[in-house]
């Protein structure tokens, strides 16, 4: 875990001010994750006041919401607190969102939410202000060009919307490759090509991907949303 947020978490504990809600915002492979079970150890939760949740397909939907909110409703069985973990909580549909605001505005005493996004501006601002934000920084990388990938460097570089859907077909047919080439394609985009928004959106097309989307429709549309970056 880096060491600044280390000091933040140990920092809130320190000085028993523990808040209701807190946004950990950062890229993926940052240690939000890890920083929430650490938070979970800081906090002396039990196992049974330890509560993750995260996306069901694509979003998180108010079913979801619903059986939260069942779990958090008495607050903690075994300790001081009760910790609520929600992984890409910037996914909520609108209907989940609405009734996990509600949530925030009543919660029983002694829970705590943990919501971790990769971008804290996807959630609506009425969940957004009643949270406290913690940024998790860009880890260091070195990166350096693959010379065997030198064709979607170009691909990616020279998007348009007359290549969209040829690029879209060239990914698709490296769909045993297709995550590690991705990320590739993220570096490629933060260092050699200086596009942070490229990057954020192969990051989305990622995040799909992984969440077994159709990946001809994911693709297709992540190249529309780069050739209109």
């Amino acid at each position: 875990m880096d060491s600044r947020i280390k000091k933040i978490l140990d920092g809130i504990i320190a000085s028993d001010r523990v808040a209701g809600a807190y946004i950990f915002s950062g890229p993926p492979g940052v240690g939000k994750n890890e920083a929430a079970k650490e938070f979970a150890s800081l906090l002396g939760c039990k196992k049974q006041d330890q509560i993750f949740i995260g996306p069901d397909g694509a979003t998180l939907k108010i079913g979801q919401v619903r059986e939260l909110q069942g779990w958090v409703r008495f607050g903690p069985s075994a300790g001081k607190y009760l910790i609520a973990v929600v992984s890409g909580a910037d996914t909520l549909t609108g209907e989940a969102a609405a009734a996990f605001l509600k949530t925030l505005e009543e919660p029983a005493k002694g829970v705590v939410f943990v919501l971790l996004v990769e971008r804290d501006d996807r959630l609506p601002a009425t969940i957004h202000s009643r949270c406290q934000r913690i940024i998790f920084p860009e880890k260091v990388v070195t990166w350096e060009a693959d010379p065997e990938l030198k064709s979607f460097y170009k691909e990616l570089e020279m998007i348009d919307q007359k290549s969209v859907f040829r690029f879209s077909g060239i990914l698709e047919k490296e769909k045993e490759r297709i995550e590690d080439l991705l990320y590739n394609l993220v570096y490629f985009s933060r260092y050699q090509l200086g596009k942070i928004e490229f990057a954020r959106i192969i990051l989305d097309g990622l995040r799909y991907i992984k969440r077994r989307s159709n990946l001809k429709l994911t693709l297709d549309v992540m190249c529309l949303r780069l050739a209109d970056a």
